[in-house]
């Protein structure tokens, strides 16, 4: 198969194997250096047990014996990184990252790191990217993955679980994971009576400032086969039991706060599932998705919805409905003013949100009052935003004397003199014909139906 292999940006640091991409479809190459543990993975008959269990995202060998094996991989349908995901999600890709270590160490192997950045979701669960990622398992040598399981996921679940669940975003200032040190400071005191915060989090990090020299730590661990084994379902229990403390979203009851009535709710979801339905789009973003009301009616009609929030419970509940019903939705944390970036070497391992967020539809229901009123965007801005994503677009503008707006001006009414549902609309014919205005009854609200031109 000749072709130029064009490696994936963040697909350098493992020497077995490399992403590259090829007419839109990925594929992995095993190198020289990873070539006697891939032919154990898949001799073993783990390779065939995670595909089986779908744990690993399926391939096809489309090349082997003499030659370096390329494998064709399934494309998944978005890939969102771990500073971008709900606790329910994280916790569930601790879960899997252990679970996979276990079956390995059943078959010989172990997995040689843990990065959550191996992690995708695919119909509503964590599935794992890296078949490179296993290694021979030799008796009495420590888990080499053991510190970045650590870092990726048991410090920022830690700090989720006891501190805020905003302590995420910690992630993304150092995409390596929540340094120790860190995390053992920013955790209350009282974490220390427990066994694992103390022994994983806090002993750990006091370990690696004492031992910090340049010269290192020299003593030499050693670990059974089955010593390792209960470290690792030790270490699933507990994250198995962490949860969120019930921090209430400021969004859980928005819909019980507006000016909707019943009639005009219903109408609103009519109109939305309408167009999704004309339109019938293979991926719809749903900007402001909140508890994934619209994102579910999306659903139905799209092969694919990426609903995106800023709120942390809110996403957290979309995950929820993912997982128990609508398998083709994408939960994403995010905040539109000031989007996810791009990260990593040159900027270019991890793509920024809107480099990812591209799809056929996208909906804005109850967020544009936020952008401009709020976050101070220019309507010229919030019409750029939606022409980024897709060519198609409902929104819905909600008027300055909306109880929403009222709320969210607070006496600032002059300031926002150009809100208008005619000056919106101008601001979108910049770049969009617009196709459809529909009032909402009882509320005063419109949804706008627009094309963007071509």
């Amino acid at each position: 198969m000749e072709q130029i292999e064009e490696r994936e940006q963040g697909s350098f640091r493992d020497p077995s194997g490399y992403v590259f991409w090829q007419d839109g479809q990925p594929y992995r190459r095993i190198t020289r250096h990873g070539l006697r543990d891939w032919e154990k993975f898949v001799s073993t008959g783990l390779a065939r047990t995670l595909l089986d269990q779908g744990q690993l995202v399926p391939y096809e060998l489309l090349s082997g014996e003499n030659l370096n094996p390329l494998l064709k991989l399934e494309k998944l349908p978005f890939l969102s990184y771990p500073y971008e995901w709900s606790f329910g999600q994280l916790r569930d890709a601790a879960a899997l990252t252990l679970s996979l270590a276990r079956q390995a160490l059943r078959h010989g192997m172990i997995l040689k790191d843990a990065t959550a950045f191996n992690i995708a979701f695919r119909d509503g669960r964590p599935i794992f990217m890296d078949h490179t990622s296993f290694m021979s398992y030799h008796e009495n040598e420590p888990w080499c993955a053991y510190r970045q399981f650590v870092m990726h996921f048991l410090a920022p679940l830690a700090l989720m679980s006891k501190v805020d669940l905003r302590c995420l975003g910690l992630f993304q200032r150092d995409i390596g994971g929540i340094p120790l040190d860190l995390a053992s400071r920013l955790l209350p005191w009282w974490t220390r009576f427990s066994p694992m915060l103390l022994f994983h989090i806090h002993l750990h990090a006091a370990m690696e400032k004492r031992y910090s020299s340049e010269q290192g730590d020299k003593r030499q661990v050693r670990l059974s086969k089955e010593r390792l084994d209960n470290l690792l379902a030790s270490l699933a229990d507990y994250v198995d039991g962490l949860s969120i403390p019930g921090q209430n979203t400021q969004w859980e009851d928005y819909y019980a706060n507006t000016s909707y009535s019943d009639a005009t709710f219903q109408a609103k979801k009519e109109a939305v599932e309408e167009f999704c339905q004309r339109v019938s789009p293979g991926t719809l973003v749903d900007l402001g998705a909140n508890t994934g009301v619209f994102s579910e009616l999306a659903a139905k009609h799209s092969r694919l919805v990426i609903a995106a929030d800023i709120d942390p419970q809110a996403v957290e509940q979309l995950y929820r409905l993912n997982r128990e019903r609508v398998r083709n939705l994408q939960p994403i944390l995010q905040d539109l003013s000031n989007p996810t970036p791009a990260l990593g070497v040159f900027n270019e391992e991890r793509m920024s949100f809107l480099q990812r967020c591209k799809g056929d539809a996208v909906l804005g229901l109850a967020l544009i009052h936020h952008l401009r009123i709020t976050c101070n965007w220019s309507l010229e801005q919030i019409a750029r935003l939606f022409a980024d994503i897709a060519p198609r677009a409902l929104v819905e503008f909600v008027p300055a004397d909306d109880v929403q707006a009222k709320r969210l001006m607070r006496g600032r009414e002059e300031i926002y003199g150009d809100w208008t549902c005619e000056n919106m609309l101008a601001a979108f014919q910049t770049r969009f014909t617009v196709e459809r205005v529909t009032s909402l009854p009882g509320c005063g609200r419109t949804l706008m139906e627009l094309c963007k031109k071509i």
